[in-house]
């Protein structure tokens, strides 16, 4: 496995596991982590030794969101190997997290916002402490980058509960998170990390082909609508991109201070 900015890569037993390691930095994700987790998952989605894959992050967050403050450095180039980057290096992200034949879980240990939360929603679990903190926060920041929420939450959670989290940017904490049916599983924080291992180790100790045909008929529409998705997407963020509340957004949480919205 290659070597990227921000992540750290362990496996052991068939489980792989990808840390998000700028604790730092609450996990703020930045480009080589993007591709990184994509990189990651696709190859041991084609590994036969690994039989589940788990995301979670360093410290105290899973991830705080893209790094807006500090900058996401260099933009990747256009991958030219199976899928493309043509979309974007997140719409490479969630479909690889959907499309590979692997259950992949989403080890939620603290905050879950922004382009973490778009990892989390893409992928098949999604399991917490019970002080986990989630919610997309960008639209507080007149920040839209769908990335998939969009499409993926209603399925979750239905479309008005869906549409309430991503205009308001409201957070949930785990036990609200678990009821609305974004989490699979919340367990205490003295429990976190021998639950989680339980959970981990049966999943791996299971018949990981039937998975894989599991999850790919569940993600099937979702994948089929992807790439159209993707597109409208990108044209309703060109026009946010040039409002003067895009600009004010980011700069205030930079500033630290309160914005000013004009609808503008």
């Amino acid at each position: 496995m290659n070597e990227y900015e921000g992540l750290r890569f362990d496996r052991a037993a068939g489980v792989a596991t990808i840390t998000l390691n700028r604790p730092e930095r609450l996990n703020a994700i930045i480009w080589p982590m993007v591709q990184g987790i994509a990189d990651a998952v696709e190859e041991w989605g084609n590994d036969d030794g690994v039989r589940v894959i788990v995301i979670t992050g360093a410290g105290r967050a899973f991830s705080s969101g893209d790094d807006i403050v500090h900058g996401m450095g260099e933009r990747p180039t256009p991958y030219n190997g199976g899928i493309s980057f043509d979309r974007g290096p997140h719409h490479r992200l969630v479909r690889t997290l959907l499309g590979t034949p692997k259950p992949v879980i989403a080890a939620l240990n603290g905050r879950c916002h922004g382009a973490g939360w778009v990892t989390a929603l893409a992928c098949d679990f999604r399991v917490a402490r019970d002080d986990a903190l989630i919610g997309d926060i960008r639209s507080g920041k007149a920040i839209y980058a769908g990335q998939g929420p969009p499409l993926l939450l209603p399925r979750l959670i239905g479309q008005s509960r869906a549409m309430d989290l991503l205009m308001t940017g409201r957070v949930l904490d785990a036990a609200e998170a678990e009821r609305y049916g974004i989490l699979a599983r919340v367990w205490p924080a003295a429990d976190w990390e021998r639950e989680l291992s339980a959970f981990v180790d049966e999943l791996a100790a299971g018949p990981t082909k039937t998975y894989a045909a599991w999850k790919l008929t569940v993600n099937r529409s979702v994948l089929l609508e992807l790439d159209a998705y993707t597109d409208f997407e990108q044209r309703m963020a060109t026009l946010v991109r040039d409002t003067a509340d895009a600009q004010e957004g980011p700069a205030s949480f930079r500033e630290k201070r309160d914005p000013t919205f004009t609808g503008r």
